[in-house]
């Protein structure tokens, strides 16, 4: 008897869908990615596959500290995550844990002003 494709399949993951919350992080997203295609299109991946697993390397994604510990988005409070894209490059976002969305706050090649 021949098993269902259902039955022997793996359980696909569910992803996340990345968002900009802002015109400006649009743009950024855009520019960075004008810059530098391959590493943007890595960062689409990890952000839909795994955006807070932080196993690969703790020190290059963590939520974000003080001021920018929180961010308002459409009236909603959450919590902002960096991660370091390279040496100095960084993306800003805060994940929506009920809807599975990420809102990309900030993208930078270069380091941010305000976190130096």
């Amino acid at each position: 008897m021949a098993r269902s494709a259902t039955s022997t399949s793996p359980r696909e993951p569910q992803l996340w869908k990345v968002r900009p919350a802002s015109t400006r992080a649009q743009k950024e997203w855009e520019a960075a990615k004008k810059s530098n295609p391959e590493l943007m299109q890595a960062e689409r991946v990890r952000l839909t596959e795994r955006p807070l697993d932080r196993s690969a390397n703790p020190k290059r994604t963590h939520k974000l500290k003080g001021e920018l510990a929180i961010r308002v988005i459409a009236g909603q409070k959450f919590e902002q995550w960096q991660h370091e894209l390279t040496g100095a490059g960084r993306i800003w976002y805060c994940p929506d844990k009920e809807s599975r969305i990420i809102w990309v706050t900030r993208v930078s090649l270069r380091h941010p002003n305000e976190t130096s």
